[in-house]
């Protein structure tokens, strides 16, 4: 500005010496002399004012160009830093996220190893199955021994009819035989008619798999029903034994004792079936316990149980409502192969009694072949055993 002022001073002096000559020295050179200063001055304050304003550009584009760099740069720093602070929320974000699934994952695995609390009662139940089979197994050869014995044992008929009335009517007198005056009928004997009835050799009274127990001191139990049921249907009354030992001697004596040896072995076919059957509903100690089916829901509590109660339990739970919608409503492979192996382990057990139980059916349609052979091949052996006889005299 300062530069300004004194230039338009400058100018106004030669403004007037121009003006001072032209009035002392009029004439044409005076004019050319006017007009060339003019000219002159005229082109000076133009380059002044070109300088001026080119020097004034550059300063305003150098300190643009200096507000400029300072912001670029001052901006290049704010971009930096914001990326650099994105760059750590995002990798802040990501390793939350991988913490999440890290967290999830280990809850679903734990789900997923975590057993059901049916496991360990599923096992209870098949290991307690597997040994209450294997005790009844073994017990089956004292009720065969049992029956053998009733046969054996008539060595006199009259004696064995006496004692076989007298156990049945002390015991297990019917409704309908104390009608008619053949015993004192007791409503509350839940084992009226026991010896002749099948259902008790299946189930107790109240429905249960597992036999009644003894109703009191010289009652007996059910468990002893059932045996009394088999012999009565297998034994009935036996062939009476020879009561002197001359007839052993006698090839007629001989061949009436391998008669009834005969008898014994038919009829042991049938007793083996029947006591496998008696046995399944003997009820064993503490197996309600063992196999954890003594609770059953909606079953009654039951601790000494038989082996085939606790089969009914576990299918009975296996099948229930709330296993049924569980299994239907899985979506977790897991639950359901785990479902599967226990069926499927329950299942083998099955198909193994059903083995033994064909196993004896088998063995009884034998029996029954070699019965009707005999039957049918009598008459030819009558004849020709009388033709023999004729040929040796």
């Amino acid at each position: 500005m300062e530069a300004l002022k004194k230039t338009a001073v400058a100018a106004a002096v030669t403004s007037a010496v121009i003006f001072a000559m032209s009035n002392a020295h009029a004439g044409k050179d005076a004019a050319q002399v006017i007009s060339y200063l003019g000219s002159s001055f005229y082109s000076m304050m133009q380059n002044f004012i070109n300088s001026k304003i080119d020097a004034q550009t550059a300063s305003i584009n150098g300190t643009f160009r200096e507000v400029m760099a300072q912001s670029t740069g001052t901006l290049s720093g704010e971009l930096t830093k914001s990326t650099l602070a994105t760059k750590s929320v995002l990798e802040g974000l990501e390793g939350l996220r991988q913490e999440e699934q890290l967290r999830r994952d280990a809850v679903e695995l734990q789900a997923q190893m975590e057993l059901p609390a049916s496991t360990c009662q599923d096992m209870a139940v098949q290991d307690g199955l597997a040994k209450a089979s294997a005790a009844s197994q073994a017990a089956v050869i004292t009720g065969q021994r049992s029956t053998s014995a009733a046969v054996k044992s008539n060595n006199n008929t009259l004696n064995f009819v006496q004692n076989l009335h007298k156990k049945a009517n002390d015991n297990y007198c019917s409704k309908e035989d104390g009608a008619r005056g053949l015993c004192e009928f007791d409503a509350s004997n839940v084992l009226s008619g026991a010896d002749q009835e099948a259902l008790y050799l299946f189930q107790a009274p109240s429905g249960s798999r597992t036999y009644e127990a003894s109703a009191g001191r010289g009652k007996p139990s059910q468990y002893e029903a059932a045996g009394d049921y088999i012999q009565r249907m297998v034994v009935g009354i036996p062939p009476e034994q020879l009561r002197t030992k001359d007839l052993d001697k006698t090839p007629q004596g001989k061949a009436y004792i391998e008669l009834m040896r005969r008898y014994n072995g038919m009829i042991s076919m049938s007793s083996y079936s029947l006591n496998q059957i008696r046995e399944a509903g003997n009820p064993i100690k503490g197996l309600g316990n063992t196999t954890q089916m003594a609770k059953a829901e909606g079953f009654a509590e039951e601790v000494d149980m038989s082996m085939g109660e606790a089969v009914r339990r576990f299918v009975a739970t296996q099948f229930s409502p709330k296993v049924v919608q569980d299994l239907a409503t899985a979506t977790q492979p897991h639950k359901i192969l785990r479902t599967m192996a226990t069926q499927n382990s329950f299942g083998l057990w099955m198909d193994y009694q059903t083995m033994e139980q064909n196993s004896r059916m088998e063995a009884m349609l034998a029996a029954q072949l070699a019965l009707f052979a005999e039957q049918s091949l009598r008459p030819q052996i009558d004849a020709q055993r009388v033709a023999a006889a004729r040929a040796a005299k």
